[in-house]
């Protein structure tokens, strides 16, 4: 299951530096987005990525994809979800390296996983691997990892407490 891509905004694909909005422009770099842009999935660390089994409760397939247009979107999907939920956001970057994300068009309100709205919502590149860190409300996440690439199910728990995912295609 694809994230949305639609790039319809106008702006061009090929757009890889977006301006840090920090004011006085003609001081420092301007945020190079190049390395942000891409597809990416959560890995639950009690579950090996591709393998199927039970993954200590958290029965979930999320992919987060950052857009070179400031925009971004994260698929949320749970055994328990008759459909997938998917966050729109736009993201900012800011002075210490992470990019702030705000609700994106059609959301009223800050959410991550589908769970309570957030007041604040962070992610970092972690170099150099690519990967990503995310922060809601000043609090890391517990027992994922997030890489590169787009993930989908294999088994979407047709047995009870097993469920697998891998890369898409794969």
């Amino acid at each position: 299951m694809a994230l949305d891509s639609d790039t319809s905004s106008g702006v061009p694909e090929d757009m890889t530096a977006v301006s840090s909005g920090s004011g006085d422009e003609s001081i420092g770099e301007p945020f190079d987005a190049s390395r942000w842009i891409g597809r990416y999935h959560f890995e639950n660390t009690f579950l090996p990525f591709g393998e199927r089994g039970d993954p200590g409760g958290d029965y979930s397939l999320v992919n987060f994809e950052i857009l070179p247009d400031s925009r971004a979107s994260l698929l949320y999907d749970d055994c328990n979800f008759e459909l997938p939920i998917v966050i729109a956001y736009e993201w900012l970057p800011s002075d210490d390296g992470w990019l702030n994300l705000h609700p994106g068009q059609g959301e009223t309100s800050l959410r991550f996983l589908g769970r309570t709205d957030v007041e604040t919502l962070r992610v970092q590149l972690i170099e150099p691997c690519r990967e990503l860190e995310f922060e809601a409300d000043g609090r890391g996440l517990s027992f994922s990892v997030v890489r590169p690439g787009e993930s989908c199910w294999v088994d979407r728990c047709t047995t009870p407490h097993t469920m697998q995912v891998d890369y898409c295609g794969e």
